[in-house]
């Protein structure tokens, strides 16, 4: 399923406008107190976890592929599942950013820049970051250089949490300011004091990756990769700058790997597949160029790496509006491998390019029926549903995945569009509420349920009393951030 893509939005403010901008919108800055009492708790490292979440779907270019996300959600809890002192759920989501970046922070959330996965060339080098990034988080990294810098500059960290609260009260731009501003006066600070950080992310992270039957080579080797390829840069990636890698830094990680047997695992179907596909679709580039990096990228004689670049050559084709000479590449991959939701998420978008929607529907209802709460499965099914004029069977569906899965952003852009063909206007403000508080807007979200709510019929008491309800959540979420403190 073809994925939305946002715009990235930001700029540099001085302090002088933050200051000012938190006057104007009448927002308190946090109330730090003593080194002790700075300590997060976690139910407060969760609140400002999600905060910073809000802020981040619009500002940054998120991508929404069911399928790169169920990919890189399945590879991040089968670490998790393997690392100690998790306190908190943990989410993965891919940026669309040709700067080589992972990140994490608080509330279990990491971020992986696309270019990552083109720059990985197997899947333990991909899963020696999101390892790394775990323990970020597991050893609370965040917090506790939080406490550290309240103790030296307590205005910096009071300016890093009121740009996440300025951010989601209405002003996004401010806010993204305002980190990168407070960020930027305790830098030095800030590089010195997660040195150990790194080594401890390191040394678990290794542990880690090594418990989930990866291989630990993969760390070092990929380090390796990463200086290799920015030795010369005049601009290093931001992972450099966040993540400073040295020989010594290499030395050490591929010592402590060899501590742990070395797995030598075959070539990662799916690993290949994911990569493939973002180089199709998020390289944004011309078809000859991606035909270059393909060929470049998946050049081994390997049968996996020849299946991922047949993948990718099919995506390629159906973005060029070829939809027949990529049935047939699909058809061809699905003799070995059916059931792969690569292949059927990719076949989906080739019937509904041909008008055969209802094709696709019949292939995903049976899909449907052993799978369904799998987020591919359904919201490919919502989607051709849409396609030959059937909302209210893709309302259903939606709104039973949603129950599971309320933070799903393509979800509900897709429930509103279902309610928008189906002509109901209730259903519809009631959605576009939802997106707006996902982005951290509850001031505009009220509204649009306070539009829904006056197109209720009279005698429809259970959709008033839900609207309602959601109304009062709504005002305790919006205060909640508006005067969000550590």
């Amino acid at each position: 399923m073809l994925s939305f893509k946002k715009t990235i939005i930001g700029s540099f403010l001085s302090l002088c406008l933050i200051n000012q901008t938190l006057a104007q919108n009448n927002l308190k800055l946090p109330d730090l107190g003593s080194a002790a009492a700075s300590t997060l708790s976690i139910e407060k490292e969760l609140r400002i976890g999600e905060a910073y979440m809000m802020m981040l779907r619009s500002q940054l270019p998120i991508v929404g592929d069911p399928v790169l996300e169920e990919y890189i959600q399945d590879i991040g809890h089968q670490l998790v599942a393997n690392a100690n002192d998790v306190k908190t759920p943990f989410s993965f989501f891919l940026v669309n950013n040709k700067a080589i970046n992972a990140f994490a922070f608080f509330g279990g959330h990491i971020g992986v820049h696309t270019s990552l996965l083109q720059l990985a060339d197997t899947e333990s080098e991909l899963a020696s970051v999101l390892s790394h990034e775990i323990t970020h988080v597991t050893q609370r990294h965040i917090a506790r250089s939080m406490e550290a810098r309240a103790q030296s500059a307590p205005t910096t960290t009071a300016l890093l949490l009121a740009s996440i609260a300025l951010a989601v009260a209405g002003a996004p731009q401010v806010g993204m300011a305002g980190i990168q501003t407070s960020v930027a006066l305790s830098r030095q600070f800030a590089i010195n004091y997660t040195r150990y950080h790194e080594r401890e992310a390191d040394r678990i992270g290794i542990e880690v990756l090594a418990k989930s039957h990866f291989n630990p080579q993969g760390a070092p080797l990929f380090f390796e990769k990463l200086a290799t390829k920015y030795r010369f840069a005049k601009k290093q990636p931001p992972m450099l700058r966040t993540h400073p890698v040295s020989e010594q830094r290499i030395a050490d990680t591929r010592m402590r790997a060899a501590i742990y047997p070395v797995i030598n695992l075959p070539f990662k179907l799916n690993f290949q597949l994911a990569k493939a596909r973002v180089i199709v679709r998020y390289t944004q580039q011309q078809s000859s160029e991606i035909t270059a990096i393909l060929n470049r990228k998946f050049s081994s004689n390997d049968s996996i790496i020849q299946t991922a670049k047949n993948y990718g050559q099919a995506l390629l084709l159906l973005a060029d509006k070829k939809p027949d000479q990529a049935l047939s590449i699909i058809n061809q991959l699905r003799l070995n491998d059916p059931n792969n939701l690569f292949y059927i998420d990719t076949l989906t978008d080739i019937y509904l390019e041909k008008n055969q929607g209802a094709k696709a529907v019949a292939m995903l209802e049976k899909f449907f029926e052993i799978m369904p709460n799998n987020a591919i499965v359904t919201l490919n099914l919502s989607n051709a549903l849409l396609a030959i004029d059937k909302p209210k069977r893709a309302v259903y569906l939606l709104e039973q995945f949603l129950v599971k899965q309320s933070n799903n952003m393509t979800a509900w852009q897709m429930l509103k569009e279902a309610h928008n063909q189906a002509k109901n206007n209730v259903g519809r403000y009631i959605a576009m509420a939802e997106i707006a508080a996902l982005y951290g807007n509850h001031k505009q979200g009220l509204k649009h349920l306070y539009s829904a709510h006056n197109l209720i019929k009279s005698d429809d008491n259970i959709t008033k009393s839900k609207v309602e309800a959601r109304v009062r959540q709504f005002r305790l979420l919006r205060d909640d951030l508006k005067n969000l403190k550590i």
